[in-house]
């Protein structure tokens, strides 16, 4: 897991978290400041649904962000749920004479359309470097799972096929012998 932390003296900073899931997602978090910097500006956000948003990344997700830091380029993508959308997206940024990247997600409520919230957050180039390095490991994370899964199954099935040769070769020893005759040799 890896996380970012923005509070401001205008309480509009936020807090940014990834981390990898046991299924091969990488997983988002962002939640709004509460409280001036200081001891724990967003701890009063942490559960609240309306002040906090997740969202759950897939590894062609997480190339797009790598994508992005290393292009340039922007990303973006929509994920729909039974209650909700969400617009994700990664892009450069310039303001106030700083440059680097921000992410920002957009959470529109299905039932109630009028409940709307956007987050978002600044990385520096440092900070999206460290970001891109998590992001890889989680990739390998997966891919080395992946492997060893693919791997798994490849040994079972290699065992069940010497499992079914083993009992055919039983089954024919318990027969016994067997011959061919023709039958001009029984008369």
């Amino acid at each position: 897991m890896i996380q970012f932390y923005k509070p401001n003296a205008k309480l509009t900073g936020s807090a940014c978290s990834f981390w990898s899931n046991f299924d091969g997602s990488v997983m988002v978090s962002l939640i709004k400041q509460a409280a001036p910097p200081g001891k724990n500006p967003f701890a009063s956000n942490k559960d609240n649904p309306h002040k906090r948003v997740i969202a759950k990344l897939n590894p062609t997700e997480v190339g797009g962000i790598i994508d992005s830091i290393e292009s340039g380029r922007e990303w973006s993508n929509f994920h729909n749920s039974d209650n909700q959308q969400l617009q994700l997206k990664f892009t450069t940024y310039e303001a106030a004479g700083k440059k680097g990247f921000s992410l920002s997600i957009y959470r529109q409520d299905k039932a109630d359309s009028t409940n709307k919230v956007s987050f978002a957050i600044g990385f520096t180039f440092p900070e999206a470097r460290y970001l891109k390095e998590f992001l890889i490991y989680a990739l390998r994370k997966n891919f080395d799972k992946e492997h060893e899964e693919f791997k798994k199954k490849q040994k079972e099935k290699f065992k069940e096929a010497a499992r079914a040769k083993r009992k055919s070769v039983q089954e024919d020893s318990q027969l016994g012998p067997t011959t061919e005759t023709d039958d001009d040799d029984l008369w």
